[in-house]
């Protein structure tokens, strides 16, 4: 049933920047050729050795009073060491187990399921694609080498718990958001505490089902203090598309409209609290918006030349684009040099409609393929795409400013 009933795509990538790269795109069973929504994640590793295997995570059922490990994952091989998970994970060569830095109470019975860095999908059709994110909250992990971490939920075992428990998308949006409030949440990006890497301190999941066919969004961050976790979600309409390129995509919450937006509790305290956010700024009582709250930019006067618009465009030059290739009609008035920032004023739309059972699994492959062909951003014209027309380039040099096309 769950084949049949949800296609998800998992593209492994290199990319040039170990973090801050992976892209996903959501396409809602209405828009989806196939009549059932398609997920995508390119796992964008970066110039670090990644673990790349594809692990099944068998269906299993747990004594009563059973515990849950929480682990640091590595972004390198071996990512966890566990006979608990899977056989598959379990110590070879003279590999020692990885010892948990937590533990939540265990169901009876967990779902199979497919597993990489991230949970991908389980038996049931339940299907997760991963970007990191921006965020002004920073957390690390509550390791025996890190007396600053108080946080034990990374978005590693988030996923894979909502595959482990959840049939639908909204289940997972509901299972992960209180696990990370308990646990405290932290990005594998973080940095350290004498230079925080704000940059990729938070992560958006795009999630689908093949019950309800749903698609959610769910971004979350960690809290005050370094601690806990803030969290949206948000419901995605069945015939719109969503690109998601390294940055919060919630907007205008309606805080009142639990059918289509979901958060945790108090979501915009802290916001208010720093000043990030005030509720005279909006329209109605009601509304928030999250990504313009808690979205990170750097203050502009410790922006070097040019990299405002490097910030904008890494992210909202990927969204123009993937509307472009899979919206036409919609993405006619998107501006591609709008970029998107949490204070772009009238931003880009969380999502753009598309035409009724337009999208095909080969259209959303092409985009991730895609180097902005036939546009003036194509990366494979001009002096820098040499006698070959290669869209690949080197890093920039030290002393230039701004970066080349995402």
């Amino acid at each position: 049933m769950a084949i049949k009933a949800l296609f998800m795509v998992h593209a492994t990538l290199q990319a040039s920047t170990p973090v801050f790269a992976c892209t996903s795109i959501a396409v809602g069973k209405d828009a989806s050729a196939t009549g059932y929504p398609i997920i995508t994640h390119s796992d964008d590793s970066g110039s670090h050795t990644s673990d790349v295997r594809l692990i099944r995570i068998p269906r299993k059922k747990w004594p009563a009073g059973s515990k849950r490990p929480l682990y640091d994952w590595s972004p390198g091989y071996p990512r966890v060491v566990s006979s608990e998970l899977s056989p598959e994970y379990a110590a070879v060569e003279g590999q020692s187990e990885t010892v948990p830095i937590g533990h939540i109470p265990q169901v009876e019975e967990t779902w199979a399921y497919w597993d990489a860095v991230y949970g991908i999908q389980n038996e049931r059709g339940l299907s997760i694609g991963e970007s990191t994110c921006t965020a002004r909250t920073v957390g690390w992990p509550a390791s025996p080498d890190k007396p600053w971490g108080y946080n034990r939920a990374m978005i590693h075992d988030l996923s894979k718990i909502a595959m482990e428990r959840c049939e639908t998308a909204r289940c997972a949006v509901e299972t992960m958001g209180p696990i990370a409030v308990e646990q405290g949440f932290y990005c594998e990006d973080s940095g350290e505490p004498t230079a925080p890497a704000y940059q990729s301190s938070a992560e958006c999941l795009t999630i689908a089902d093949g019950v309800t066919g749903e698609i959610w969004l769910f971004n979350v961050m960690t809290g005050r203090g370094n601690a806990s976790a803030i969290w949206a979600a948000q419901r995605i309409p069945s015939d719109h598309v969503v690109p998601v390129a390294n940055s919060f995509t919630i907007r205008k919450m309606k805080l009142n409209d639990p059918e289509n937006f979901l958060y945790s509790p108090g979501v915009t305290k802290l916001a208010e609290e720093m000043g990030w956010w005030s509720s005279r700024d909006e329209i109605a009582a009601d509304v928030f918006d999250f990504f313009g709250a808690y979205g990170y930019t750097p203050s502009k006067e410790a922006i070097p030349p040019n990299m405002a618009s490097k910030l904008a465009y890494y992210s909202g030059r990927r969204m123009w684009r993937v509307w472009g290739l899979l919206t036409p009609e919609a993405a006619r008035n998107i501006d591609p040099d709008k970029g998107w920032l949490p204070y772009t004023p009238d931003p880009y739309p969380t999502s753009l409609q598309a035409r009724k059972g337009s999208v095909t699994v080969q259209m959303v492959m092409d985009a991730h393929r895609d180097h902005y062909e036939g546009t003036e951003y194509d990366l494979t014209v001009g002096m820098s795409a040499g006698p070959n027309g290669s869209p690949n380039r080197w890093a920039t040099p030290p002393a230039a400013t701004g970066q080349w096309e995402r």
